[in-house]
């Protein structure tokens, strides 16, 4: 299976969680520019995950995956140690869901303040699926 697009999207994630880091030098304008960037980027990595983890467990052999939701996949995928905690991952799914959703300020600062703990997570779960443990 390929897992390249799953692997890309974690590197940009990771970049631009970076540069959210060193965020404070930045002039207001571009501040908002990089928070934004990432809040988009957490959308589309956990998009890509968890359909990721889909065709994993489908290809796996578990035919309960080729017709699953989001959550379905999530607990499919902690009850084969791919997840840690299913919990934190249904709310990586709302985050999501709210910052699609509504634009405002305190929901970006929701996921601004999971990005962290959501990449350590998302980085488990390709090792967990790919069996790699390179850097990213």
């Amino acid at each position: 299976m390929d897992y390249t697009q799953l692997k890309t999207a974690i590197q940009r994630f990771g970049e631009m969680l970076q540069a959210y880091r060193d965020n404070a030098n930045r002039p207001p304008l571009e501040q908002e520019a990089v928070q934004d960037s990432l809040i988009k980027r957490f959308e589309y990595t956990l998009e890509v995950a968890w359909k990721i983890c889909k065709k994993h467990l489908e290809e796996e052999g578990f035919a309960e995956a080729a017709t699953g939701s989001p959550k379905s996949i999530i607990r499919l995928a902690a009850q084969r140690n791919l997840i840690s905690n299913p919990e934190v991952w249904f709310g990586y799914l709302q985050f999501r869901h709210d910052t699609s959703h509504d634009y405002s300020s305190d929901k970006a600062e929701v996921v601004l303040d999971i990005a962290e703990g959501f990449y350590r997570d998302v980085v488990n779960l390709y090792r967990g699926m790919t069996g790699e443990s390179g850097q990213f």
